[in-house]
């Protein structure tokens, strides 16, 4: 489940960046990227929820995309739109028509060469600091997006801080 218990359904994974940059075909709506997709079940405290864009069909009120581009969980947004011929599409679920997500899926493949070709090998210290933590906590750390630590000149973000010594 995702932010505020919307299911988040990734269309596109790759081991080197997992979770932290799982892509999609984002829709849009009026130019805009629309709120998720309730679903009625019938009653009952919790509402199924989506933002997949096969959801985005118009049927059963829900709003009707009018474009896809790829989207990242880091937050990036293609500037490409591929909109949608809705006289090709006609009244089938969307899930059930031949959608071409090839431009989207080739942004967000470009996106990912950016993000390999800017990132820096972590520092020996700080990838075995990292191997205890997961340790320690029982989880994998392979999904951790680790964005900047410390200064990265002297690595003081790795040295023991003494709390009793005058700052």
């Amino acid at each position: 489940m995702g932010e505020g218990g919307v299911l988040v359904e990734w269309d596109w994974w790759t081991v080197d960046f997992g979770d932290a940059h799982a892509g999609a075909a984002g829709v849009l709506v009026g130019g805009g990227e629309p709120g998720p997709v309730y679903f009625d079940v019938g009653g009952g405290p919790d509402v199924p929820s989506t933002t997949h864009w096969s959801a985005y069909d118009g049927r059963a009120r829900r709003p009707r995309a009018e474009a896809l581009r790829a989207v990242c969980a880091c937050g990036w947004r293609s500037a490409a739109q591929y909109p949608l011929d809705w006289d090709t599409i006609g009244d089938q679920p969307l899930y059930e028509a031949d959608v071409d997500l090839t431009g989207a899926l080739a942004d967000w493949t470009a996106h990912l060469s950016v993000v390999r070709d800017n990132a820096v090998p972590l520092p020996e210290r700080l990838a075995a600091l990292m191997r205890l933590v997961e340790l320690g906590s029982g989880r994998s750390s392979v999904n951790w997006p680790v964005v900047a630590c410390g200064d990265p000149a002297g690595d003081a973000a790795m040295r023991p801080r003494h709390h009793d010594a005058e700052e």
